[in-house]
């Protein structure tokens, strides 16, 4: 029985649209790309991934790099990388943690808020465009069931 199930999955066309972990994968990529283009990002050197760092210190602005790494699920160098060129054009500063010197806090800069006014209306735009045809109680169930995915995987 074992080597008829091998068989039959050796065999079967693997459709990469049927895997939860593609789909979700691609469509935050897709979602992020388009983001970037609308707003005008690629034009300021800034790449996809500056977005969820950004969006949590729109958020909370001074987090700790840690705290970063955590919420972006980015290993400590990605996220020190990250920053560096965050910082290297102004969009955040570094700041001595008071209470802990051996941490930094992460702020945004004057040009790192107003990033937000540039970009977030784009992100909204895309949302509603990709979002129009679909219906709220299926959106709700969708949004559900990654929420549950999501802290399974976060215990």
């Amino acid at each position: 029985m074992v080597a008829y199930a091998t068989y039959l999955m050796s065999h079967i066309q693997f459709n990469p649209l049927d895997s939860l972990v593609f789909l979700t994968n691609r469509v935050g990529r897709l979602l992020a790309n388009r983001i970037r283009l609308l707003s005008g990002m690629e034009n300021l050197g800034m790449m996809p991934h500056h977005m969820g760092i950004l969006v949590e210190l729109w958020a909370q602005d001074g987090l700790r790099q840690q705290d970063l790494a955590v919420s972006t699920i980015k290993d400590k160098a990605t996220i020190a990388r990250t920053l560096d060129h965050l910082e290297e054009e102004n969009i955040v500063v570094r700041v001595p943690d008071p209470a802990d010197k051996r941490n930094k806090r992460i702020y945004l800069t004057h040009k790192g808020k107003k990033l937000h006014q540039q970009i977030w209306p784009h992100a909204e735009s895309v949302l509603k465009e990709v979002l129009e045809d679909i219906e709220q109680k299926d959106l709700e169930t969708c949004k559900k069931v990654l929420e549950q995915i999501y802290h399974k995987l976060n215990q």
